[in-house]
Formats: structure tokens, C-alpha cells, sequence
């Protein structure tokens, strides 16, 4: 029985038992191996996949937490080197708090926390609340202190209490 090949379209002649068995299931037809593996490719970019396992390991992670952390648990207690480890450690201690002293490090761990907790904080409105950080910062920053004292209603606290007071007890 002849068929076209479902990747590259060329007539192929195959036995009508094969043909009808695969289109009883509504299976691609294809002429070779070669077409049949092609045919089979999913065509995405290396940069959707990294973007798709991320996802799958992220959902995992979180259905699978407890069987993971029972798994983790027990090989940390199988490890026999857990004091050399320490003394590793404990030897590039001070290289690990040099490096945290950097200010690049410094600019860029500032940035992560912000995200971290605007995330944590805000959800999916993230970017909104740190661009809000953003504007409240540089309206501050241009202000003087009078104006920010205006703003706070701390100029001449001590008359204002003493106006209430007078207000309050009837004088």
C-alpha cells in the first residue's frame, strides 16, 4: 500500500497491515528511520529546554519535598568525611568573607535581596513595588529637610503639642 511520508513527502510503498495499523491509532507514516527520528523532534532552541526542565525541577522540588530532604539527610549522615569538610571550611573562611566585603559582590547582593523580598512580598506585583522603592528613594533624595519635615508634620513639634494640649484641656 502506498503512503506519503509524514516529514518529507515522498510516495512510499509499505505492506497495508502496517499502514492500516497506523491509522487506526493515528500515527504518522514515514518512509525510513532517518524521517522517523526527524519527524520526531520537538525543533526548540536550547534555551527553551533549560526553561521547560527549570519549571519541571522547580514543580518537582515542591511535590516531591519531603522524599528529597529524607534523601539528603541520609546521605549527609552517611558521609564519613564531615570533619575534613569542616576544616575545608574553616580554611577559606576568610577568602569567602574578603569576597563578601567586594563592592561588586556588595551592588549585586543589595539588588538580589531587594527582588528577593519585593517576590516574597508582593508576589507577582514585584517589579511594581521596587520601581515604588525607586521613586520614594529619589523623591527623598531631591527633598530638603524642610520639606521632609513638612511632609512627616515634625516642624515645630513641641508648639504643635502645646496648641493640642491647650485644645484638649480648654485653655
Amino acid at each position: 500500500m502506498q503512503f506519503d511520508c509524514a516529514f518529507c513527502g515522498t510516495t512510499v510503498d509499505k505492506p497495508s497491515g502496517c499502514v492500516n495499523r497506523a491509522r487506526k491509532l493515528g500515527n504518522p507514516l514515514y518512509c525510513s528511520r532517518t524521517c522517523f527520528g526527524l519527524g520526531r523532534r520537538k525543533h526548540k532552541t536550547s534555551a527553551q529546554k533549560v526553561a521547560e526542565k527549570a519549571e519541571y525541577d522547580r514543580q518537582y522540588r515542591a511535590k516531591n519535598r519531603e522524599m528529597l530532604k529524607a534523601k539528603k539527610a541520609a546521605a549527609y549522615a552517611a558521609n564519613p568525611n564531615r570533619e575534613r569538610e569542616r576544616a575545608y571550611r574553616k580554611a577559606n573562611m576568610a577568602r569567602h568573607i574578603e569576597y563578601c566585603r567586594r563592592p561588586e559582590y556588595r551592588q549585586y547582593k543589595r539588588e538580589y535581596d531587594q527582588i528577593y523580598r519585593a517576590k516574597q512580598d508582593y508576589g507577582e506585583f514585584w517589579e511594581a513595588s521596587i520601581i515604588a522603592i525607586q521613586i520614594d528613594a529619589e523623591v527623598k533624595e531631591r527633598a530638603t529637610r524642610y520639606e521632609i519635615y513638612m511632609e512627616r508634620g515634625t516642624i515645630n513639634k513641641t508648639m504643635q503639642r502645646k496648641r493640642e494640649y491647650g485644645k484638649a484641656v480648654g485653655c
